[in-house]
């Protein structure tokens, strides 16, 4: 996929800027066409095996991703200050709460999800940047020291078991990534011997910048802009743990015979149903092979043909997961033949 094409997700936060001024009920536009509108249309897309070229260079994708970072800092600014400081109806305002917290998770939550894997400085920083603005900067503990070491086995957070709701899942991913983090921090403290330890707690720290955006936002504007920033990063978490809930569901690690867990392998994790050339979110479909190399820059995933495989794409897959019966009947017996 060539890395300009990447830029047709500005469409995403266009949407939330089209939907407000259009008004009322417009404001759910986001949400229609991700959920309702695009997963019919991809029905009828073309398909494509694989989306990784080589013949760009990583750099290029780089700079791709990167620009949406400005993007999703600017739009989620404008939809505070929307918030707070002009007149919007209730409609509109739930409205603009979804939309914007949809886009924070699709776009905001994968391209952090990139950046905190990546070595660069800059990488680094835009991926916690974008974890501030989504007040889970935990995540990025978690997810690169707890997750990828963890799962598919009873102690990851993420994994969801086999038979269990995504109501029940999403409680307890949310609780233990911030629980794990505080953990996986500690750890670390005590293996380095600080002397001043606290100066260099990072779980500090983030609730240290988390609070003071809050609290920038409260004072700058006032209580309804607060509450506005606070309710999308709900949804924005909600889906992360739902796409979580996804990519690992009912698939477990087995023991050897020294009593540990295999190695991660393509068979532990979910690849995308339908795979196609019109949206792609920077390979995230392609998650068994991010596990199994997790330096691997996005462009460079790639589909793998043993994995376990959702009978349909991202869009329809979390509608589906909101029906649990239905779900269990058609996941369970996915699970059960690949085992």
């Amino acid at each position: 996929m060539k890395p300009v094409n990447y830029l047709i997700l500005l469409v995403l936060p266009a949407m939330v800027v089209a939907g407000y001024y259009l008004g009322g009920w417009f404001n759910f536009l986001v949400p229609v066409c991700c959920f309702l509108a695009y997963p019919v249309a991809n029905l009828f897309l073309s398909s494509s095996e694989d989306h990784a070229h080589q013949t760009y260079s990583s750099a290029t994708y780089k700079n791709i991703a990167l620009i949406f970072v400005p993007v999703l800092i600017a739009l989620t600014a404008w939809g505070v200050y929307k918030a707070g400081a002009t007149s919007i109806t209730s409609i509109a305002y739930t409205g603009l709460v979804v939309s914007l917290g949809v886009v924070n998770s699709i776009i905001g939550f994968t391209l952090a999800h990139e950046f905190i894997h990546r070595l660069t400085k800059t990488e680094k920083f835009a991926g916690y940047f974008l974890l501030l603005q989504n007040n889970y900067m935990h995540y990025g503990i978690e997810h690169v020291k707890g997750h990828h070491v963890y799962a598919c086995t009873p102690a990851d957070p993420h994994t969801a078991r086999i038979g269990e709701s995504v109501y029940a899942f999403l409680p307890r991913a949310i609780l233990r990534t911030y629980t794990n983090a505080i953990r996986i921090e500690r750890k670390r403290l005590q293996h380095y011997n600080y002397k001043i330890p606290f100066l260099h707690n990072s779980m500090l720290w983030f609730g240290i910048l988390q609070i003071g955006l809050m609290l920038a936002i409260f004072f700058v504007l006032n209580l309804p802009a607060l509450m506005f920033f606070v309710s999308q990063n709900f949804v924005a978490i909600i889906m992360l743990h739902i796409v979580n809930y996804l990519q690992h569901y009912g698939l477990m690690r087995a023991k050897n015979a020294d009593d540990k867990y295999e190695k991660l392998n393509e068979h532990h994790a979910w690849n995308c149903g339908k795979r196609n050339t019109s949206l792609n979110l920077f390979q995230l479909e392609n998650h068994a092979d991010h596990h199994m190399h997790p330096g691997k820059s996005f462009e460079k995933l790639q589909h793998t043909d043993n994995s376990p495989e959702h009978p349909a794409g991202y869009s329809f897959m979390v509608l589906l997961s909101l029906i649990p019966p239905l779900w269990f009947r058609i996941m369970n017996k996915r699970i059960s033949s690949n085992y």
